[in-house]
């Protein structure tokens, strides 16, 4: 069945929360990134994608919600990832997430829909937006749509970066029980093998999670309260048990491009970062 292509624009209820250093400290070690700031200490922030975490539960929610129809989860793909940053998080954060459904696109056989989290503090500063792209396999109207018009590529100046990063093959698991997010296709081979997939994948925002304290560590110093702006769209799967190489270039505008490639060559994710001067 096609979703509900009129809900976009509804809004959730809100949720309030306050995020801990053991969650931050437990997030960070699960995407295997080790930079001190995000670890138990004095000065602990949030690494750059530990906002999914108080987040997660509010895009469940989105999906889950009856009146947009989506009828199987499993059929749910993440494209793209979106996340502004105002301010890092940090321990003791009692924080508000607002939800809501930014668009929902009919593709013909499949749909795509954008879902938004505002995160403030209680006091009203913002401080991060998460915006998630999920594509519904099987989710459109079946009708005959024309192909959509691709963004121009970002002019690319000279390469300012390389790193590799290593997915082991415990990393679903852990990612799974520091996120929340316990799909199976990230646990359990029959039920991934079953909807087509070669085996467990590991989380695309695990995934980027693991490539963004790279993209922090080579162009912003290691220091996350440089971020202004990461986006990244999830090109193909990863696997335990592989090597990712990052390139990053700096385009006209100032803006970091990167591309993550697979042991096998294959691209796997690539998006665009901005940070601010240090």
């Amino acid at each position: 069945m096609p979703l509900n292509f009129g809900l976009a624009g509804k809004t959730y209820s809100r949720v309030e929360t306050t995020v801990t250093a053991e969650q931050m400290d437990r997030y960070a070690r699960a995407c295997g990134d080790l930079n001190e700031r995000y670890l138990l200490g004095p000065d602990q922030v949030a690494s750059p994608l530990f906002a999914v975490v108080p987040g997660f539960p509010l895009l469940a929610t989105i999906v889950s919600d009856p009146e947009l129809g989506v009828d199987n989860p499993l059929a749910v793909v993440h494209g793209e990832q979106e996340i502004v940053y105002h301010r890092p998080l940090r321990p003791g954060d009692q924080i508000v997430l607002e939800p809501s459904l930014e668009s929902i696109e009919d593709k013909g056989r499949n749909a795509v829909f954008k879902g938004k989290l505002a995160i403030s503090a209680n006091d009203g500063e913002a401080v991060v937006d998460l915006y998630a792209t999920v594509v519904v396999r099987g989710g459109g109207s079946g009708a005959q749509r024309l192909p959509s018009e691709k963004a121009p590529a970002p002019a690319l100046g000279e390469i300012v970066g390389t790193f590799s990063r290593h997915v082991d093959k415990g990393m679903p698991a852990r990612y799974a029980q520091a996120s929340g997010d316990h799909n199976p296709i990230h646990l359990d081979d029959s039920v991934a093998r079953a909807v087509g997939l070669p085996g467990v994948i590991n989380h695309g925002l695990g995934t980027l999670a693991l490539v963004a304290g790279g993209l922090v560590d080579s162009i912003a110093g290691g220091d996350v309260s440089r971020l202004r702006r990461l986006y990244a769209r999830f090109t193909e799967v990863v696997l335990p048990g592989m090597d990712l190489e990052t390139t990053v270039w700096v385009s006209k505008g100032g803006t970091f491009v990167f591309e993550t490639r697979r042991s096998d060559g294959v691209i796997a994710m690539m998006g665009t970062v901005e940070v601010s001067s240090a």
